[in-house]
């Protein structure tokens, strides 16, 4: 019986100054880890969207190099160059694979950059 109940009050110390016990007090605002893309959608991503985007911002570079005449006397030449050639680009280049949520830097994918 002794042991029984000194069994009993160690148990009971041990889980009062676990750690677990304190997480209830700790912050709650942890980020949220991202789910891991399936292989299903890697392999569409490597396949068909990572090619489709490599044409798509290469005619996108094309056409704002074709309306710089323009767009620079303007003064909407930086804008038209963040939309029509960093935003392509980097939505080719700078996601991981099969994400099409985030870039690899965490910030979601827009179409116009916020910086506006």
């Amino acid at each position: 019986m002794r042991i029984c109940k000194t069994l009993v009050i160690a148990l009971s110390i041990l889980i009062l100054f676990s750690p677990a016990a304190f997480a209830d007090g700790m912050e709650r605002e942890q980020p949220m880890e991202r789910e891991q893309p399936t292989v299903g959608m890697k392999v569409l991503d490597l396949l068909l969207v990572r090619p489709l985007s490599i044409v798509g911002s290469a005619l996108s570079t094309a056409f704002y190099l074709a309306t710089v005449p323009i767009t620079f006397p303007s003064g909407v030449s930086e804008p038209a160059a963040r939309i029509f050639v960093e935003a392509p680009w980097r939505y080719t280049g700078m996601r991981y694979l099969g994400d099409f949520k985030h870039y690899k830097d965490g910030n979601p994918i827009t179409i116009i950059p916020e910086e506006y």
